[in-house]
């Protein structure tokens, strides 16, 4: 990046973390793998943190007037709730119609499925976050690049005009100078003619001049 002055290097470095510098010196290939790393990363750990539970959950049911047991809700919900507010329902006062629900697990409890689900979603989080940014700074730098782009192509196509009018210049030059070379041959032929033709009449008078010469001395 070209900066305007000291002071702006200096603020755009201050700001600029080792992860951006290192990601900027890498070629786009490799850039182009890291971001695909970063959104693998980032899906395999949504799925991960999408399956399962992340704690322990207990079943219960409600004993009816009937000896019958209810342990689902009218939308066929099963009732359940974490072991730590269980507890504080039994704590407060549970009612005795509430018994843990035989048919899950062991006295109703079932273990989590996948205790480390929140550190899957944060991978994912991170993961995507990544490769956004790695996205984000990658078009920027296309930006930058495009700007440079435009000058050149600007500057290649000033230079091809430049050097086809001096191309054209040289060609008119060269007419010209044949222009002139052809001028000076025809002024030069018509001197050569001019000159004859004064020889000729010069000649001419020479002979009228000797004949009447002749002429008076016969006479004579």
């Amino acid at each position: 990046m070209n900066y305007l002055s000291e002071k702006h290097k200096e603020l755009s470095e201050s700001q600029q973390s080792g992860l951006m510098a290192w990601f900027g010196q890498l070629s786009m290939d490799k850039k182009a793998v890291a971001i695909g790393l970063s959104l693998t990363v980032g899906l395999a750990s949504a799925a991960m943190a999408w399956q399962g539970t992340t704690s322990d959950r207990i079943y219960f049911c409600i004993k009816t007037s009937l000896k019958t047991l209810t342990c689902q809700d009218k939308n066929n919900r099963p009732f359940r709730m974490t072991p730590y507010y269980w507890e504080q329902w039994r704590l407060d006062g549970m009612p005795t119609q509430i018994v843990r629900d035989p048919a899950m697990g062991v006295n109703g409890l079932v273990r989590a499925s996948n205790p480390n689900k929140p550190f899957f979603a944060t991978a994912a989080f991170l993961g995507f976050a990544l490769a956004g940014w790695m996205l984000r700074h990658c078009q920027d730098e296309e930006k930058q690049r495009a700007v440079f782009v435009d000058i050149a192509q600007k500057r290649d196509a000033a230079t091809a005009e430049m050097a086809a009018r001096s191309e054209l210049l040289d060609s008119y030059k060269d007419v010209a100078i044949k222009e002139v070379e052809l001028q000076a041959d025809l002024d030069l032929i018509a001197n050569d003619r001019t000159v004859d033709i004064q020889k000729a009449e010069i000649y001419a008078h020479t002979e009228i001049e000797v004949s009447r010469t002749r002429r008076k001395n016969k006479t004579v």
